[in-house]
């Protein structure tokens, strides 16, 4: 069933229910249909006994009021606490100790007042000031009790005792819980909510059992005893709906605590991703700021000549990519790139840098590369500060070459080789040398970086001579020869780095050939 009808189709059943237990009750008790044990029984004091438990049952009630109005900021909640707190508790046991025929006209009247500060805490909680706030309905509950001890004092005079005794007190008092119902009723209509819907079903029920004392008068004890047993069943009608509405609150915490707790773990992982990221981008702007500094001495220097242009043209390259991780650019997969002048690049800084070994290169011509030439950049930046770190002023050779569908660099160097562990828990993040330094970052940057564009990185041991070797495959991308047309022109004229310095950077890029590749050292 829908959930648009079902909540009038439970709301039809609730009515149903109650409306013929009270009819019941109302018949059995007026025509004297009652047997056995319970026809046999005292009337007063099974009167007194269900007026207890109705006590009981409406301070239960009211702790409940209490909790959901705090849970569902509820002021209604508020004002039907106190107004239970003073029936139930006050009220209904003076009335139980002592029945109104027994007592004089200043404990009447100081009961009818009590009964009449709850009415009217009844009342307002149909629609509560915002301005008295949560504490609004005690003070008046409190206002109440001490106006019900001042009746005590009222000399009881025929003028008070017409008061009392009369039929006016009556028929406010039922004027007072109808109108009460019927607010409750209909604000279980609009918010749809069975419970609230109970919790009106309740007063109306104590609405009728005050009517039905009205009708068929307080001097039958079975007219007593039935008012009592209807008076209960609307109070436990009462309990239920707030017991109802306790829970759906604690329910509605649970779940709001839930999503906080939620919102509150994304928000630790992406804080924790943040810290990442910039520890990653600290990272690599470190080494290639540290390659940059090793060369200053010799680009301050008056030199000219084809070795000084094209250690510009390197540092303006690094620049670029430098530029690059401090902008957060993302990487481009869609494109292709010449593997030499990337290459040639790095080796040309490394060999600017004081105390760094010879490094050879020795690459395939016209190697290229599918994806972003910044990927090869940064993981043979990150491989060459490694060498550094590792093996000072080590030898190394950088090669590169076809492989299949893929593209092998590997960058060699001649030192002590790799510690005897898993080669796969150099890659995991925060792993490192304690005695060499580093941050234990960047393989474990470069291996991701070479995953995103379909690439892997690999650590071996090497022999004869000893030392290390990082293999890096990247994905080859077709010559410029093989592709058709206009796109054959366009990748002719494609720059490695994307950037417009990079194109004279590569006409313009000219090594000493050292057998089929290139040799650096310092200039």
């Amino acid at each position: 069933m829908p959930s648009a009808a079902r909540f009038p189709a439970r709301l039809a059943i609730d009515v149903l229910v109650v409306a013929v237990l009270c009819v019941a009750v109302g018949v059995l008790a007026a025509r004297g249909l009652l047997t056995g044990p319970v026809a046999k029984a005292d009337p007063a004091l099974a009167t007194v006994t269900l007026t207890v438990i109705a006590a009981t049952l409406g301070a239960a009630a009211a702790i409940l009021a209490v909790v959901a109005g705090r849970l569902l900021e509820d002021l209604r909640m508020a004002w039907l606490a106190p107004a239970l707190v003073l029936y139930c508790v006050v009220v209904l046991p003076w009335s139980a100790a002592s029945p109104a025929g027994t007592t004089d006209v200043p404990h009447r009247l100081a009961r009818l007042v009590a009964y009449a500060t709850a009415l009217i805490l009844l009342v307002v909680s149909i629609r509560p000031p915002a301005r008295a706030g949560w504490w609004g309905g005690w003070v008046v509950a409190a206002l109440g009790a001490i106006a019900t001890v001042a009746a005590l004092t009222v000399p009881g005079t025929e003028a008070v005792r017409v008061v009392v005794d009369g039929s006016i007190p009556t028929l406010v008092v039922l004027a007072g819980w109808v109108a009460v119902a019927a607010g409750f009723v209909v604000d279980a209509l609009h918010r749809r909510s069975q419970p609230r819907a109970r919790l009106g079903i309740g007063l109306v029920v104590i609405a009728a059992a005050q009517l039905y004392r009205l009708l068929a008068g307080s001097t039958h004890p079975m007219a007593s005893l039935a008012f009592g047993a209807l008076r209960m069943i609307g109070l436990a009608i009462v309990l239920l709906g707030l017991a109802q509405l306790t829970t759906a609150a604690l329910n509605t915490v649970h779940r709001r605590e839930q999503m906080q707790r939620d919102e509150l773990e994304t928000a630790a992982r992406h804080m924790e991703r943040a810290a990442e990221h910039a520890a990653e981008r600290d990272h690599e702007l470190r080494n290639g700021l540290a390659g940059l500094a090793g060369i200053t001495h010799l680009l301050g220097a008056e030199a000219t000549g084809e070795g000084h242009d094209r250690l510009k043209l390197a540092v303006l390259s690094e620049l670029g990519r430098l530029h690059r991780i401090l902008d957060g650019e993302e990487l481009a997969a869609d494109g292709s790139y010449t593997v030499e002048p990337v290459l040639a690049n790095l080796v040309t800084l490394r060999a600017g840098t004081v105390g760094a070994g010879v490094t050879t290169l020795d690459v395939e011509p016209g190697l290229r590369v599918q994806g972003d030439s910044a990927v090869l950049s940064q993981v043979v930046t990150n491989l060459l500060a490694n060498c550094d770190r590792h093996a000072p002023a080590a030898p190394v050779a950088v090669t590169a070459r076809r492989d299949g569908a893929t593209v092998l660099v590997e960058v060699r160097d001649e030192g002590p080789g790799l510690p005897p562990l898993d080669t796969e828990l150099l890659f995991r993040r925060g792993v490192r040398d304690d005695g060499a330094g580093g941050t234990g970052l960047g393989l474990h940057i470069s291996r991701r970086l070479a995953e995103h564009d379909g690439g892997s990185l690999t650590l071996t041991t090497a022999t004869a001579p000893t030392g290390t070797i990082a293999r890096l495959r990247l994905g080859a991308a077709s010559p410029p020869s093989q592709r058709r047309g206009g796109d054959a022109d366009r990748v002719a004229e494609e720059t490695p780095d994307r950037a417009p310095s990079q194109g004279a950077q590569t006409s313009a890029f000219r090594m000493r050939p050292v057998r089929r590749g290139y040799e650096s050292g310092p200039a």
